[in-house]
C-alpha cells in the first residue's frame, strides 16, 4: 500500500455519516404504564417525608431567633439531643418549645 491509499483511508473515516431519519417511540401499552406509575408513586413517597420534615424545621428557626434576640441558648432538653429544644437564659426564667 503507498502513501495515498492510507490518506484516501483516513478521509474516509473522517467524512460525516449519512443522516438517518429518527424512529418515532412506541406509545406505552399497558405494563409499561403501569411500571410508570409504581415508579412515579415511589418517587413521590420519597419526597413527601423530605418537604415534611423541612416543615417542621421551620418554626425551629423562628424560636431559635427569639431565644437569642432576648440573651439566650437553645440547648436540647435530653442529654442526647432529641425531644424539643428549650430557651436557657442563663438563670432567669426559660421557655420549652
Amino acid at each position: 500500500m503507498s502513501a495515498l491509499d492510507w490518506f484516501g483511508l483516513t478521509l474516509a473515516f473522517l467524512a460525516p455519516l449519512p443522516p438517518e431519519r429518527p424512529i418515532p417511540p412506541e406509545p406505552m401499552r399497558g405494563s409499561a404504564l403501569a411500571a410508570a406509575l409504581v415508579i412515579g408513586s415511589i418517587c413521590l413517597v420519597m419526597i413527601l417525608p423530605m418537604v415534611m420534615i423541612w416543615s417542621f424545621h421551620r418554626p425551629e428557626g423562628d424560636f431559635r431567633r427569639h431565644c437569642e434576640a432576648r440573651g439566650g441558648l437553645v440547648r436540647p432538653t435530653y442529654l442526647d439531643g432529641s425531644g424539643p429544644q428549650r430557651c436557657d437564659l442563663g438563670g432567669r426564667h426559660s421557655t420549652a418549645s
